[in-house]
């Protein structure tokens, strides 16, 4: 064997035992990360496998979050009007007025301390001017909102006393030949008008031209955001007992609007469907005036 072939044969050990040696290496790299790998699995199946205790199971630890739930009163829903009026979705006001739940007879006098005056910017009416102060926010800001996007929406006929009421009766009354039933689903007896209580409001007029106008179209589209619904439909009058009028809307709240409108449904229908108190809220000086939910 000559010395040229014995440096080939040693040279080629050298690269063949190299080539084992790093081969080892790199077994035992792959060794390495397979059982890092295999430890961060069996660490998370581990945590997975956590088992919490309740309250129930665990007396010392008392669970407070229910309770906690329950006492801890949620945040009032604020809606921002496009003019940045800030109003309270959650509050509304569902007293029941019609020819079937009359209101008390000093009503007139009481609800006096609860009515403001309308800023004339708000009105085209120098007759009656004045509405219930839970109304007069979300009002105010309906017609604000309704005149920025150029809709001359403006309050026709608010609060009526039950002199001006007994006026309005008694001339529709003569109109119709002196049938009484007939004259008052036209015009509610005294007593018996939402206008007795200022909670509504006719808007720019008593006609059935104003289903034609801006107003009434801008109204169809928002009154709801702002807490009103229009009281007196179509195809309910056996339901409302009045008449359809485009005109009358009535403030029920935010919230109570949008259900009540997703509903179908008129007031009395709301009522009944919630079994509520068709007297609640009757001067507004109380906690029923929330929103009825399920």
């Amino acid at each position: 064997m000559t010395e040229r072939r014995k440096k080939a044969i040693i040279r080629r050990r050298i690269f063949i035992a190299l080539l084992a040696a790093l081969l080892a290496v790199l077994i035992a790299l792959i060794a390495v990360i397979v059982a890092v790998i295999k430890s961060d699995s069996n660490v998370n199946n581990n945590s997975s496998d956590i088992t919490y205790v309740s309250s129930e199971q665990n007396p010392s630890k008392p669970d407070n979050s229910s309770s906690q739930k329950e006492e801890t009163p949620s945040e009032p829903e604020i809606f921002v009007t496009p003019t940045g009026a800030e109003l309270d979705a959650n509050f509304g006001r569902l007293l029941l007025i019609n020819g079937e739940h009359a209101l008390p007879d000093d009503y007139d006098t009481k609800v006096r301390e609860y009515l403001v005056e309308i800023d004339p910017q708000y009105r085209n009416n120098n007759y009656v001017t004045q509405i219930h102060k839970d109304v007069y926010p979300y009002v105010t800001a309906m017609v604000a909102a309704a005149q920025a996007d150029g809709v001359d929406l403006r309050v026709w006929s608010p609060f009526r006393s039950y002199a001006i009421q007994n006026d309005l009766f008694q001339k529709q009354v003569n109109r119709v030949g002196g049938d009484e039933e007939k004259a008052a689903t036209v015009v509610a007896r005294p007593g018996t008008s939402e206008h007795n209580t200022g909670l509504c409001a006719d808007f720019n007029m008593a006609s059935d031209t104003f289903e034609t106008t801006p107003m009434y179209t801008w109204m169809c589209e928002n009154a709801e955001d702002y807490g009103f619904i229009l009281r007196y439909p179509k195809d309910k009058q056996h339901i409302t007992g009045v008449i359809y009028e485009s005109w009358h809307w009535r403030f029920v709240g935010i919230n109570n609007a949008k259900q009540i409108n997703e509903l179908g449904v008129t007031l009395e229908e709301f009522i009944e469907m919630k079994k509520l108190d068709p007297t609640m809220d009757m001067y507004g000086d109380d906690s029923a005036a929330e929103q009825i939910m399920d």
